[in-house]
């Protein structure tokens, strides 16, 4: 790595640690759990743990994730302890609850999970474990996937994010991993991964057959077009699929994917939030899909050598332009956006500002991974089948 290079992922490392050190400032003098404004990038707090809703969720996993990985980093004892004291107030919780929004399989690996390869803690595999046991409740079996939200009529791209640590967790019961698998399988059965190697974002399912009864976008621009996060999405879902497993029709899959999204790099690296809406140079970037996507090129890179000078060279190029254009010195990723949300009835809760831009929780958590995979040439904390 040149000095240059070395120096660029310094200062972004030290970004963070100021964004992290005002977390733990403020879990020392208040406790409670943080909640991302995803206006600002900073954190409230609450009192209890949100669970069950996706108006009102916290995505502590992913900052829990961050302090996780900025304690490997920096070898900063009060980043491990901050992590630590979150996993406890969200583990148990997670152990009791059957699930009802997919998004707390975010919480179960990329809180306990880690936490859990890094201190080794019996009582957070033990909720990780309870935890996928409670997955189940959102898995429906005439579908054969899991629902985004518990009687969901749709099967969406992004869950691929949402299964690691029952992939990880069937290094020890290999059945623990047996419904996640079927959602991939289903996932590709069904052509959310177009032929060409992009996404479709969701497919609709009918109320009392759960057939699927078409494809089509919730947070993109058509039903046609290529929504950015779900081309990393499912780059992703399906990389996390062949680490489990090295089943070698999941890393085709993500090859696909990875294709794609190499293939339509824009000018400055950085997508905006869907590649085919006309008006897309003045609408929104999708930071966080550019995040996501070259912490997955990287990981790619190692398994695909035919591949890995571009993909590589991807990667670095993108990961330069969101440190020097979107990475702010707290350590907050800008220029994000939730997409429009064509979804959302009128009067429902309404998560994104659409088109004005928003930070996401995404894109906090994976400029931390990319800086760890560039930085670390030992990724086994984030394996999933106990390799390097």
């Amino acid at each position: 790595m040149d000095k240059a290079h070395r120096r660029v992922l310094d200062r972004a490392l030290g970004y963070l640690c100021n964004g992290a050190d005002a977390v733990c400032d403020d879990l020392e003098r208040c406790g409670g759990v943080p909640r991302l404004n995803s206006m600002t990038g900073g954190y409230g707090w609450d009192d209890d743990y949100v669970w069950d809703s996706w108006a009102d969720f916290q995505w502590v996993g992913f900052l829990t994730g961050r302090l996780w990985l900025l304690h490997l980093l920096t070898h900063r004892q009060r980043y491990g302890d901050a992590a630590l004291r979150l996993c406890e107030r969200i583990g148990p919780v997670l152990a009791r609850h059957p699930t009802v929004f997919s998004s707390t399989g975010i919480d179960m690996y990329y809180a306990l999970t880690l936490g859990h390869q890094i201190t080794g803690r019996d009582d957070l595999k033990a909720w990780v474990f309870a935890g996928g046991d409670n997955f189940a409740n959102i898995f429906d079996r005439k579908a054969k996937a899991f629902l985004q939200i518990a009687r969901a009529d749709r099967i969406v791209i992004d869950t691929g994010l949402n299964l690691p640590s029952m992939l990880w967790a069937s290094q020890w019961e290999p059945e623990r991993a047996a419904l996640a698998y079927r959602h991939l399988d289903t996932v590709l059965e069904i052509g959310l991964i177009r032929a060409d190697g992009s996404n479709c974002h969701a497919a609709a399912l009918d109320p009392q057959t759960r057939a699927v009864t078409g494809l089509f976008s919730l947070q993109g621009w058509s039903n046609d077009s290529t929504w950015a996060r779900g081309q990393g999405w499912a780059m992703l879902g399906f990389a996390h699929a062949y680490e489990a497993s090295r089943d070698p029709r999941y890393l085709d899959a993500a090859r696909r994917a990875a294709d794609w999204y190499v293939d339509h790099a824009p000018q400055g690296w950085v997508p905006r939030y869907d590649y085919d809406d006309p008006d897309r140079e003045t609408l929104p970037y999708d930071s966080c899909a550019a995040c996501i996507a070259t912490a997955v090129l990287m990981r790619l890179a190692r398994w695909l050598p035919d591949r890995a000078e571009r993909y590589r060279s991807v990667a670095r190029e993108t990961l330069q332009a969101l440190l020097a254009n979107f990475l702010t010195t707290g350590g907050v990723v800008l220029h994000g956006s939730w997409g429009r949300m064509r979804h959302i009835e009128t009067g429902k809760p309404r998560l994104g500002r659409f088109p004005q831009e928003d930070v996401m929780p995404y894109g906090n958590y994976w400029i931390a991974e990319c800086l760890y995979r560039e930085l670390s040439d030992d990724w086994s904390v984030l394996s999933l089948d106990g390799h390097a």
